[in-house]
C-alpha cells in the first residue's frame, strides 16, 4: 500500500490495543517536570525537562524518518538567558512492518537537557517557560499537541529539596520584577504618548510655585488611584476566565472616542473658551490645585497605557500571570516609577524656586499648550479610524464639533458666577447625547491588516517552523506609538534585503483589537503588551527583542540564523 495512504489510515481509523479499544483522545498528557541542576543557575549549568509518557504509548523523537510524522520539539525562553541547542535522549528504534521503516521513538520516562550558554547580568533563569510539542502514537497516531511548561515554584532545582531556600530565590526573583516595574514606570515619562500631558504638568508646576508639595502628592495620588483601578479591572477579568493585556482599553473604540472627546474639551478649557469649575462649597472641601493635579495624574495614566517602555513589558508580563497580591504589588511599583519625578519635587519643594515667576506670559503658555493636546486628539482619531473604519471616524469628527459647540455654549451661559446647575445640566445633556449617539449612530468596522505581513496564528507559525523556515513575529497595535516608530525599522532597504536573502517569513500579531491568541503567545515569552518582536530561527531558536527596536538589534538577531 502507498505510504501516504497507510499513514493517513493510521491517523483516522480507530484501532484496538491488546487490552481494549483506543479512541483518538485516550492518551493523557505526559507528566512533565522542569528543574535546574544547581540552586543558582549560571552559564554552563543545565535546565532539565523530565517527561513521563503513559504506558502503552510513545511519542516521536526529535527526528522522524518520514515527512508525514511530526517530530518532537522543545523551545525554552527565560529573560536574559541564552540556551544551547537541545540535547535529546537516544531514541528507541522500532521497525514497523506496515510502513516498512524504522521508527525513532521516545517512551516511558526520559529527560531532555537544555544547557545554559549565556546568562546576562540582569537575567532571570527562574522565569523560564518551555513549549513542548509532541505527537503521541500507539496503534494509532494522534494529532500533535503543544504543552506550555513553567518552573515549579515549589521545586526549582533538581538537587535541592530545601523549600525555604527555594522560597528565598523566589522572593529575590520577585524583587527584581519590582525593580523592573519601577524603572519601566519611570521611563514611561519619556514615552511619546505621555509628552503632551507632561508639558501640561510642567506648566501646572510653574503656575503653582510655592505649592509644589501639594501639587506633587495630588498628582501621585491620581496616578496611584488609576493604577489601582486598572489592576482591579484585570483581576476581575481574570476571575471571569478571560484574558487581557497591557493597554487593553485602547482596543475598544468606545474608550478611544471618549478619550478624544475628553482631551478636546480639556484643550478648549486651556484655550479659555470655557471654565471647568465647581460650586464654592465643593471647592472649599477640595482645594483647586489638588483637584486639578489629581485629574492630571489620572489623565497621565490613561494616555500612558498604550506605551510599553523598556523593562515595563517584562514586569507587567510577569504581573499578568502572577498571583493577585503580586499583581497589585507590580502595578504599585509602576505607579511609584511614573510618579517618581513628582515625588522628588514634593520632597524637595525648594527646587521649584528656580523656576520662572508667574505672570501674564503664563496665560500665553497655557493657550500654546492647547496645541499639543489637539495633536493628541488627532492621534486618537487616527487610532479610532484604524479600529472602527472611516465612516465611523467621520461621525466622531462631527461629534468633536458638537463638543466644541457645547464648550462655547458653556462659556456663555455656565461660566463661574452663574448658578452651577447650568454647568452641570449642560454637560450632562452632552454626555447623554453622546451615549445615545454611540449606540444608535456609530458602527465600528475593523480595517484589513497590512498586506505585506502574514497575519499571526499559532497554527500557521507551527506549520512554518515544521517546514524549517525562519519567522519574525512582530506584535503591534495602531494605538501604540512606540510600535509605529519600531515599524519604520523594517522599511530600511538593507533589512528588507536581508529578510529576502535569508527567506525569513514576516508575521504580524495585530493587537489593535482584542486578540487572545496573540496575547497568549506574548505571555509565553514573558510579555503582555506591544511592542513585541521575536525572531525564531529555522532551527527553532527563539530570540526576544527589546521593546525599543533598532536596526542593530535586527541585524544582531538575524546573525543567529547562521549559528546552528
Amino acid at each position: 500500500m502507498n505510504k501516504f495512504w497507510t499513514i493517513l489510515l493510521i491517523f483516522v481509523v480507530t484501532s484496538y490495543s491488546q487490552d481494549g479499544s483506543i479512541s483518538l483522545n485516550d492518551m493523557e498528557p505526559p507528566k512533565t517536570e522542569l528543574f535546574y541542576t544547581n540552586e543558582f543557575p549560571k552559564a554552563g549549568d543545565t535546565l532539565h525537562l523530565k517527561v513521563a509518557i503513559p504506558s502503552g504509548w510513545h511519542i516521536n523523537a526529535n527526528k522522524v524518518p518520514d515527512d508525514f510524522l511530526v517530530p518532537s520539539k522543545v523551545v525554552a525562553f527565560a529573560q536574559g538567558v541564552e540556551f544551547e541547542p537541545v540535547i535529546w535522549p537516544e531514541p528507541v528504534i522500532q521497525h514497523n512492518d506496515l510502513l516498512n521503516m524504522d521508527l525513532l521513538l521516545l517512551q516511558d520516562t526520559f529527560t531532555i537537557s537544555l544547557p545554559i550558554k549565556n546568562l546576562q547580568k540582569n537575567g532571570d533563569p527562574y522565569s523560564v517557560k518551555v513549549k513542548f510539542t509532541y505527537q503521541a502514537c500507539s496503534n494509532i497516531c494522534l494529532p500533535p499537541k503543544t504543552l506550555e511548561i513553567f518552573l515549579d515554584e515549589k521545586k526549582n532545582f533538581g538537587l535541592l529539596d530545601d523549600n525555604s531556600a527555594n522560597s528565598s530565590n523566589g522572593e529575590t526573583s520577585f524583587f527584581l520584577y519590582l525593580l523592573l516595574a519601577m524603572l519601566g514606570g519611570l521611563l514611561l515619562n519619556l514615552m511619546p504618548c505621555v509628552l503632551p500631558i507632561l508639558s501640561l504638568k510642567i506648566f501646572d508646576l510653574m503656575r503653582k510655585t510655592g505649592e509644589a508639595k501639594q501639587w506633587a502628592f495630588a498628582t501621585t495620588a491620581g496616578i496611584s488611584f488609576s493604577f489601582f483601578v486598572i489592576a482591579t479591572i484585570i483581576v476581575i477579568v481574570r476571575l471571569t476566565g478571560n484574558i487581557i493585556g497591557w493597554g487593553f482599553q485602547f482596543q475598544h473604540p468606545a474608550y478611544i472616542a471618549t478619550m478624544a472627546l475628553g482631551v478636546m474639551v480639556f484643550a478648549l478649557n486651556l484655550f479659555g473658551i470655557f471654565e471647568i469649575w465647581m460650586p464654592g462649597s465643593m471647592t472649599h472641601n477640595l482645594k483647586k490645585h489638588s483637584k486639578s493635579s489629581f485629574a492630571h495624574g489620572i489623565l497621565l495614566v490613561l494616555l500612558s497605557t498604550p506605551c510599553s517602555a523598556p523593562f515595563l513589558g517584562t514586569a507587567v508580563g510577569f504581573a499578568f500571570v502572577a498571583s493577585i497580591p503580586k499583581l497589585f504589588a507590580i502595578f504599585a511599583f509602576v505607579a511609584i516609577g511614573l510618579s517618581l519625578p513628582y515625588i522628588i519635587l514634593g520632597i524637595f519643594p525648594q527646587w521649584t524656586k528656580k523656576m520662572p515667576r508667574p505672570g501674564q506670559w503664563m496665560e500665553i503658555l497655557k493657550q500654546f499648550l492647547c496645541f499639543p493636546m489637539l495633536l493628541t486628539v488627532v492621534w486618537l482619531v487616527w487610532i479610532f479610524a484604524k479600529e472602527a473604519g472611516l465612516e465611523s471616524s467621520a461621525k466622531l469628527g462631527i461629534f468633536l464639533c458638537i463638543a466644541c459647540f457645547f464648550a462655547w455654549l458653556s462659556g456663555l451661559i455656565a461660566k463661574p458666577g452663574k448658578p452651577w446647575k447650568h454647568f452641570a445640566i449642560l454637560w450632562l445633556v452632552f454626555i447623554i447625547i453622546y451615549i445615545f449617539s454611540w449606540n444608535l449612530w456609530i458602527h465600528p468596522q475593523k480595517d484589513n491588516l497590512d498586506e505585506h505581513w502574514l497575519p499571526f496564528s499559532q497554527k500557521r507559525l507551527d506549520s512554518l517552523q515544521n517546514e524549517g523556515l525562519a519567522v519574525w513575529v512582530n506584535g503591534s497595535a495602531d494605538w501604540c506609538i512606540t510600535c509605529k516608530v519600531n515599524e519604520k525599522v523594517f522599511e530600511n532597504e538593507t533589512i528588507k534585503k536581508a529578510f529576502e536573502e535569508k527567506n525569513i517569513v514576516k508575521m504580524r500579531a495585530d493587537y489593535t483589537n482584542p486578540n487572545d491568541e496573540a496575547l497568549k503567545f506574548f505571555e509565553f515569552y514573558g510579555r503582555s503588551a506591544v511592542p513585541f518582536d521575536l525572531f525564531i530561527t529555522s532551527y527553532g531558536k527563539a530570540i526576544l527583542i527589546s521593546e525599543i527596536l533598532t536596526e542593530d538589534a535586527v541585524f544582531e538577531a538575524l546573525k543567529m540564523e547562521y549559528r546552528k
